[in-house]
C-alpha cells in the first residue's frame, strides 16, 4: 500500500512538471495520499490491539 501512496505523490510530481497550470490537481493528489496513510495507519493501529488478545 506504500507503493500506491508514493506512486500517487510521483504522479502529482509529474504533473506539476508538465504542466504547472494543474497545481491544484497535484496537490489534491498528495492530499488524498496524505488521508489515505492517515486511515492505513489508524486501521494498523485499532486492529491490531485486538490481534494481541488470544481467544
Amino acid at each position: 500500500m506504500e507503493f500506491l501512496q508514493l506512486l500517487l505523490v510521483l504522479v502529482s510530481v509529474i504533473i506539476l512538471i508538465v504542466k504547472p497550470e494543474r497545481e491544484k490537481l497535484a496537490f489534491t493528489l498528495v492530499v488524498a495520499s496524505w488521508l489515505f496513510m492517515i486511515v492505513m495507519y489508524i486501521g494498523a493501529k485499532s486492529s491490531n490491539i485486538l490481534s494481541h488478545m488470544n481467544l
